[in-house]
């Protein structure tokens, strides 16, 4: 799947958990990374994912913000 179609699926499903998620972070060709910027939160994308792995990722798209149990960055 292409980097952008994961990165809008992915800030699509952190914001129906009220996430305000900041710019995804490019880490490789095939990983980035946002993070909420009220309580901190990742989420992590990878257009490449090993066999039993997964392409969308991370607390933010889990679990609902909870500003007040802020995550140390």
């Amino acid at each position: 799947m292409r980097m952008s179609t994961l990165q809008r699926s992915a800030a699509e499903s952190c914001e129906l958990r009220n996430h305000w998620m900041s710019p995804f972070t490019t880490l490789s060709d095939t990983r980035a990374v946002s993070a909420c910027t009220r309580c901190g939160m990742e989420v992590h994308v990878n257009t490449r994912p090993a066999p039993n792995g997964i392409d969308i990722g991370g607390e933010a798209v889990a679990l609902n913000c909870d500003p007040q149990r802020r995550r140390a960055a």
